[in-house]
């Protein structure tokens, strides 16, 4: 810039000293004083072009620090670009901690907000401690008690982002059980693969998660369907959830049993085909009348030999069926169980059919000893069941198949008291009666049906703690009354009342 500048300065004074100096106007003719006022504008200007000549040397100097400021940044931005990139690194390797209604959580963080996180760890349980007192009936092997109905520790997470697991055992009622562990994987939502021990995909009532049960027993249809099972299954859900699917095969255990830790194991090769499909086609509708339906189906189809018979239970988990002693299963099993339910705003209805068909072997001795001989009698009988159970918020919350969280968790120095939901059920169980005529079963001791009338208080006190107030009264038909001459076995009628923390 200061190699362009001086030659114009230059040309600028020599042009004044010309216009000063040229011929045209006489020497002499010029007065001493306006040769002082010359020289005096010649070093102004002298002045003038020394300090435009110190400003270019400052402007080339800011300009010089300009470029090193722009310099600075740069190196700055990119520095910080580079610790930012660091940073967001170190916080994909960081775990997240979660802790609230849903248990308490760990996970590997996620590149997007709303994605399934690689790696998660989820520690919930439920504890259930319950007050049962019978008001009557024939009860001589239960009694009125305090005790823990389950207690029950639930590690589940997930590992490689598609492989989930769940280990849940139970330390209830005096036992150790390992009531769940499985792993299921899950690349695609429609068609999922899980194996381990879980619920049979069969009956829509046992497959309800125990903390959301209207009551705290599960009704009489629980005696013709099997409770947990081990086994493969493929599953998934279709048309944005409107349709769910269940296929497994498992080894097969008696209806209503689980508990026992050798059902675990195959007494035989033979398995059971399970299958269940659910449809909720309303689901997404915004018309609130419809969109609440849910129906299905469930069933199995199996071969169970050698294996120990069926026995049913009460409410209050007296037995009021058994087969005679030498009876075991000997071949074609089969299970169907149509289901419905219906939640519209504060209303929730249950209704569901069961039918167990079972080929049973009863082996007598004839004659007395050396002559005695071991005779067997194969047949198939057919049982029946069904319930139907209505519930209702009083507090304005929505019922649902799921969790309810109460509009106003109990806190009274606020002045709310939770959610209050009644609830009434109607269940029966009815046996074929030529297994009594053929001696399968003893009218003595085993009654031929059971119907059992429920009415419950929920109260929900917050998101994680439920308060179960119920009255069951169970009446049978057909025998059990224990007697020489048959006769039927007295009601049983039972309040039992159940606090639980579940999360």
């Amino acid at each position: 810039m200061r190699k362009c500048t001086l030659p114009i300065l230059t040309v600028a004074l020599a042009a004044v000293v010309a216009g000063i100096f040229l011929p045209g106007t006489p020497a002499h003719a010029q007065s001493k004083v306006s040769a002082d006022r010359k020289d005096q504008e010649i070093e102004l200007l002298k002045s003038e072009i020394k300090q435009l000549e110190q400003r270019v040397e400052t402007l080339e100097g800011l300009g010089q620090k300009v470029k090193v400021i722009d310099r600075k940044l740069e190196v700055q931005a990119e520095t910080e670009k580079v610790q930012a990139e660091a940073q967001k690194q170190r916080a994909l390797e960081m775990p997240i901690v979660k802790a609230g209604n849903e248990g308490f959580i760990i996970s590997s963080a996620t590149k997007e907000q709303g994605e399934q996180p690689d790696y998660k760890i989820k520690l919930g349980a439920n504890v259930q401690a319950n007050g049962r007192f019978f008001t009557s009936g024939d009860n001589k092997n239960v009694s009125s008690t305090f005790y823990l109905n389950k207690v029950r520790p639930i590690l589940s997470g997930t590992v490689g982002k598609y492989y989930d697991f769940l280990i849940m055992p139970d330390f209830g009622q005096g036992r150790v059980v390992l009531q769940d562990a499985w792993v299921n994987v899950d690349y695609y939502k429609q068609a999922q693969f899980q194996l381990g021990k879980y619920k049979a995909p069969v009956n829509m009532e046992r497959l309800q998660s125990d903390p959301y049960i209207e009551f705290i027993q599960r009704s009489e249809v629980q005696n013709l369907v099997p409770n947990r099972d081990t086994g493969a299954e493929l599953h998934g859900d279709l048309f944005d959830g409107r349709v769910t699917y269940q296929l497994a095969l498992m080894n097969g255990v008696p209806d209503n049993t689980a508990a026992d830790p050798t059902t675990d194991i195959a007494v035989n090769d033979s398995k059971d085909f399970m299958g269940r499909i659910f449809l909720t086609p309303f689901k997404p509708s915004e018309n609130e009348w419809i969109k609440g339906l849910g129906f299905g189906f469930g069933g199995t189809y199996g071969d169970q030999r050698n294996g120990t018979a069926s026995r049913y239970q009460t409410w209050g988990q007296s037995i009021w069926f058994s087969y005679n002693k030498g009876v075991t299963a000997s071949g074609l099993r089969t299970h169907l169980d149509p289901q419905i339910y219906y939640y519209w705003r504060h209303l929730g209805l249950m209704a569901e059919y069961a039918q167990d068909t079972h080929s049973l072997n009863l082996f007598t001795t004839v004659g007395k000893a050396p002559f005695a001989r071991l005779i067997n009698r194969t047949d198939t009988f057919t049982d029946t069941a069904y319930m139907a159970q209505a519930s209702y918020y009083l507090t304005g919350e929505n019922a649902s198949y799921g969790w309810v969280k109460p509009l106003h968790p109990f806190d009274p120095r606020k002045g709310s008291w939770g959610a209050w939901e009644v609830a009434a059920r109607i269940s029966n169980v009815a046996l074929q009666t030529r297994q009594f005529q053929l001696g399968f079963a003893n009218p003595s001791v085993s009654a031929k049906t059971a119907t059992e009338f429920a009415l419950g208080v929920n109260w929900y006190l917050s998101d994680n703690v439920k308060w179960w107030f119920d009255y069951a009264n169970t009446y049978f038909n057909g025998g059990a009354g224990t007697a020489k001459v048959p006769r039927d076995r007295p009601n049983e009628s039972v309040f039992e009342s159940q606090l639980q923390i579940a999360f």
